[in-house]
């Protein structure tokens, strides 16, 4: 059985030697004999399926309709599939190879819609940062326009420029602050709706939940210091003049 099958079962003592039974009331009983390390069986993404092996001599539970052959080898594929098909030729002729190709191909084709899904929501990701970047300018820029000549006032009584400065990037820093943090938190709040679109990415990874807070910030603070500059720039008696 495989590693998450034994630890969800026995999570405390050895898998070996325990019986197990499934297929009903009258299913026999099957001994394990090995724990397997494990393997993505049904698909490249979300959890791992509790998955038991069962010998093909010991398949009670009728024809199994078919098996899956997994080759290694150092030649090139065309050459192996081509080797392959013989080999099962002369064991029986009456048995079809079917849907031969690499082990890249099949992930290739398992990954191929998940990969355009995450472009698209990268893609809009993308656009909503950009129009958040976008708001937050216009915001700053307008209040800055509004407050230029208390920009004015508080240079000419002695405030330095960069005081002014921090406090516009401050006040408009405080709804993006606020958004990447409720943002943190939806994550966290949909983690199991994420997981079945991650690959070897747990949703409530750290590093990625940092990452995407931090660009977010930074793309607010770019968006904030611009206005903010010119607010440090004000020239007191332009600012007081054009009130």
């Amino acid at each position: 059985m495989s590693e998450a099958f034994a630890k969800r079962i026995w999570p405390d003592e050895s898998a070996i030697g325990k019986r197990v039974s499934f297929g009903g009331p009258r299913a026999p009983f099957f001994t394990i004999v090995g724990v397997a390390e494990e393997t993505r069986m049904t698909s490249m993404l979300g959890d791992n399926p509790l998955t038991i092996y069962v010998p093909l001599a010991q398949f009670l539970f009728g024809s199994a309709g078919g098996a899956v052959l997994v080759v290694r080898a150092t030649t090139p594929p065309a050459t192996t599939i081509a080797t392959v098909r013989d080999l099962v030729t002369d064991m029986d002729k009456g048995i079809a190879v079917s849907r031969a190709g690499t082990m890249d191909a099949v992930i290739n084709t398992a990954l191929a819609e998940p990969l355009q899904l995450r472009f698209f929501l990268g893609l809009f990701a993308g656009l909503a940062l950009l129009l958040g970047a976008v708001g937050v300018y216009g915001v700053v820029s307008y209040a800055v326009t509004r407050r230029r000549a208390e920009f004015g006032i508080r240079m000419a009584l002695g405030a330095a420029p960069s005081r002014v400065l921090g406090h516009v990037v401050r006040t408009g820093m405080l709804p993006v602050a606020s958004g990447a943090v409720a943002g943190i938190l939806l994550s966290l709040g949909l983690s199991r709706l994420l997981r079945g679109f991650l690959y070897e990415v747990s949703p409530t990874d750290a590093l990625s939940l940092l990452a995407a807070a931090t660009v977010v910030l930074l793309a607010g603070i770019i968006a904030a210091f611009i206005p903010a500059w010119r607010a440090g720039s004000v020239s007191p008696v332009e600012a007081l003049r054009s009130d």
